[in-house]
């Protein structure tokens, strides 16, 4: 996958991070994995490369993706944590012993 499309692929993953749910989360975390990924290979090629403006450009391609993968790790971590207070809070709301029935009584038969 082309840098051009993770990043595409990222942005909209930002741009809908309000209020994200497991399965966003995990979308946000394959594409900034695959960004890693695509960073380390661009490394390794820069340790091949002998032309100059080929240095250049790979070193700015790296610097653009480490930058964006910046971003997306700072909005998953903001995510999970989110996330984490918002379980931690439903769990303190639901105190035990303190909930009541989840279905009304049923009436009696007996006297009436």
């Amino acid at each position: 996958m082309t840098n051009a499309r993770l990043f595409a692929r990222l942005r909209t993953l930002l741009e809908d991070a309000t209020d994200a749910d497991k399965k966003h989360i995990k979308k946000l975390r394959k594409v900034l994995r695959k960004l890693k990924e695509h960073q380390n290979e661009l490394r390794e090629q820069l340790e091949d490369v002998e032309s100059l403006p080929q240095r250049r450009k790979l070193e700015q391609e790296i610097a653009v993706i480490s930058l964006q993968r910046g971003k997306g790790v700072e909005i998953y971590r903001q995510l999970k944590a989110a996330r984490k207070n918002r379980r931690e809070n439903s769990k303190e709301n639901k105190s035990p012993g303190t909930d009541e029935p989840e279905y009304p009584p049923k009436p009696q038969a007996g006297k009436h």
